[in-house]
């Protein structure tokens, strides 16, 4: 399953929205030049949060990771832009770069590290109720231009097995 921006959280004014009215419309499709947020100034943030998952918590049996998916680019001919990409919430698993590609117009995939444990040291398994409170920072590192125009998470979870009793009675009598 794959949760997607839902709302603005908290940013910076130098996280600029192009092609839509907020942030987070900017972030839940990859359709590049058509909308995307971007950034210069070093250390600028940005929070987003995710809309709730789509699948009904007694529909999963178990969280097996979670994980991010972004799309990005350097608007430098040369140089790469770099984003830190953390877990807000929960907190604990550790930050990753993202160096996207110099390309005046192609985007660059980059996904995260699985993450299995939602404290990021291997104590606490996910829950449904850390799925419904995620947020992730992205955090502009150095003074090359970045446009982002996808972050969403991967959610891989266990499907939960109901009994089917009306099949099993159905076929004995």
């Amino acid at each position: 399953m794959t949760l997607l921006p839902d709302g603005t959280g908290i940013s910076s004014a130098q996280w600029v929205a192009v092609g839509e009215a907020t942030r987070h419309e900017c972030l839940d499709d990859d359709n590049g030049a058509t909308s995307y947020v971007k950034c210069t100034p070093n250390g600028r943030y940005m929070i987003i949060e995710f809309a709730n998952p789509s699948v009904a918590e007694e529909d999963i049996a178990s969280i097996t990771s979670v994980r991010f998916l972004s799309s990005g680019k350097s608007n430098h001919r040369t140089s790469a832009a770099n984003v830190v990409i953390d877990y807000e919430v929960p907190s604990g698993n550790a930050a990753e770069l993202c160096a996207y590609d110099a390309h005046r117009s192609d985007y660059e995939t980059i996904n995260g590290i699985s993450r299995v444990y939602s404290d990021g040291v291997g104590g606490t398994d996910w829950t449904y109720s850390d799925l419904e409170s995620l947020e992730m920072k992205c955090t502009k590192s150095l003074n090359i231009e970045v446009y982002l125009s996808y972050l969403a998470l991967e959610v891989t979870y266990t499907e939960a097995v109901s009994a089917d009793n009306a099949t099993f009675f159905g076929a004995n009598f």
